[in-house]
């Protein structure tokens, strides 16, 4: 959550508690408090404990049941506060491509959790970009390498 926010542990000059503890100010934490998200995140961890627990007692009719009940929630929010405008989301595209690159290259699996849907999805995307880029002739420098290409 605090990555999805934008909050970013602190380094006091002295750490009471140890090295491996993080820090972070308290008025950061309160504004996390108020977030919306964080109680569907309660909600979803409520749902998994109660999931958990019929499937041990291996009552799958009620966990089948309650998994149809799962809580959902969406991201939309958080990414129109963190870009308000198309310029604002370009300059931070870099990050997003990589991964749709990524996901591009990756082979199907249901046993590693990449659904289909998933990497024709990013093809699709990697390939509009690609088109994007060559309609309005944005494109300033290529770099290739043996990792791969870098657009600039």
């Amino acid at each position: 959550m605090c990555i999805l926010k934008g909050i970013y542990p602190r380094d006091p000059k002295k750490k009471p508690a140890g090295v491996d503890k993080t820090y972070y100010h308290v008025k950061d934490i309160k504004f996390l408090q108020h977030e919306p998200l964080m109680e569907k995140f309660w909600h979803l961890k409520t749902f998994v404990k109660k999931y958990k627990k019929f499937v041990h007692k291996e009552d799958y009719d009620t966990a089948k049941r309650l998994e149809d009940q799962k809580p959902e929630y969406s991201l939309q929010h958080l990414i129109r506060a963190r870009y308000p405008s198309f310029t604002d989301s370009l300059r931070d595209l870099d990050d997003c491509l990589s991964m749709l690159a990524l996901f591009d290259t990756l082979p199907v699996s249901h046993k590693k959790g990449i659904p289909g849907e998933t990497v024709q999805e990013s093809t699709r995307l990697v390939h509009e970009f690609l088109l994007y880029v060559i309609k309005s002739r944005c494109l300033k420098a290529v770099f290739a390498s043996i990792k791969g290409y870098y657009f600039q």
